[in-house]
């Protein structure tokens, strides 16, 4: 049997919550449902199964667990080698999220158990409207004993950090602080892997719809002096948007040049493209990826080349 990995094409995961549009709608060969919002594809995932290739049909959970460090590289940092460390989503808001909020390695253990891990991640804004928002931290000054009635009451809503966002702004969110993504967005997330969230607020929507909100468990986990920096991708053929100890994210751009990138056996390499057409050039592969397509490139595959005129952000894991 073959043993050599290559760059994976995944079905994508679609969550049609009840918050989401129909911008992404267009991009899926095979959604479901077109009466159904399409509020999340997850793109890069533990689950999904690959397209193409002797290992077409395998999750990428299979994977990990055959080929452990040669997919993941060697920044990976647990000897438990069991899921893909990084979740990457693309979101489409038309109504706010839940106000939510996320607990840290040690406090998922400790409210959900063991096996469980936390959440930090990461919005980079694909798109926005004019008037769109998003929620990230608590305004200063604000105490514990305020954001625990505020909390219980539903009031939550007037101590938060309400920030205007617009095309090409990103922000790091950590575990810890609350947040929430308004109408009219159109986001790319990188986080843990990880799907343990906890409601602070549902504007109100019925619980009876299966999203319960989790009063006491977002209390003991929020920081209430983390407060998220929006800030502003620039026009350079590189930048570094996001590093932290769980994950890298880096933003390239071309005009019909060559971009060389390498693995390095450190790392594997999320692709996906924002903007334009990426001609993906490698040792044993040659293929386009279209606007909102992604690839996963293994950590031991060998040095590669982007052609093209586009926009690519690459998640990857943090040696340092």
């Amino acid at each position: 049997m073959n043993n050599i990995l290559y760059p994976l094409l995944l079905e994508p995961t679609i969550k049609n919550y009840v918050w989401g549009g129909q911008k992404f709608s267009h991009f899926l060969q095979n959604n479901p449902d077109l009466s159904q919002p399409v509020a999340e594809i997850w793109a890069i995932y533990n689950h999904n199964r690959i397209r193409i290739g002797y290992l077409s049909g395998k999750t990428l959970q299979n994977l990990v667990r055959n080929f452990g460090t040669t997919l993941l590289g060697n920044f990976y940092n647990s000897n438990y080698i069991e899921n893909f460390p990084l979740l990457i989503k693309l979101l489409d808001s038309q109504q706010w999220l839940s106000v939510q909020v996320h607990p840290n390695d040690d406090q998922a253990v400790k409210l959900e158990g063991n096996g469980f891990n936390g959440k930090t991640e990461g919005w980079f804004v694909l798109d926005a409207d004019p008037e769109a928002q998003l929620i990230a931290g608590l305004k200063p000054g604000i105490e514990k004993e305020t954001l625990a009635s505020s909390i219980h009451s539903g009031t939550i809503t007037s101590h938060l950090q309400y920030h205007s966002i617009h095309k090409n702004d990103f922000i790091f969110i950590p575990a810890g602080t609350i947040h929430a993504l308004g109408p009219g967005a159109r986001v790319f997330e990188i986080q843990q892997n990880s799907d343990v969230t906890y409601r602070v607020y549902d504007w109100d929507r019925p619980t009876s719809a299966g999203r319960p909100v989790h009063i006491e468990k977002s209390i003991a986990v929020t920081d209430i002096d983390s407060i998220g920096q929006l800030k502003k991708s620039l026009d350079l053929p590189y930048q570094n948007i996001f590093k932290c100890q769980y994950f890298s994210l880096d933003l390239y751009q071309a005009e019909g040049e060559m971009i060389d990138l390498d693995p390095n056996q450190d790392s594997f390499h999320a692709l996906t493209v924002i903007e334009g057409v990426t001609e993906f050039i490698g040792s044993d592969s040659h293929f386009s990826l279209n606007q909102f397509e992604s690839v996963l490139v293994p950590a031991s595959y060998p040095p590669y080349q982007l052609a093209g005129k586009f926009k690519i952000l690459k998640g990857s894991l943090n040696g340092n």
